[in-house]
């Protein structure tokens, strides 16, 4: 089933053809004053995938 959850995070291992594969997700503030904004928070699901070794 097609996740409704976007991913525009190429090096996240859940990142499914711009769409978020994880089971769940778990969305934190970063710790700033600018939470009003995308720039103020993260996807503390986010797992590191290395694209230069997957291409190869």
């Amino acid at each position: 089933m097609p996740s409704a959850v976007k991913c525009e995070v190429e090096e996240c291992v859940y990142n499914d053809k711009l769409h978020c594969s994880a089971e769940a997700i778990l969305v934190q503030t970063n710790g700033n004053a600018i939470v009003g904004t995308e720039r103020g928070t993260l996807c503390a699901t986010f797992s590191y995938q290395d694209l230069e070794s997957k291409s190869n």
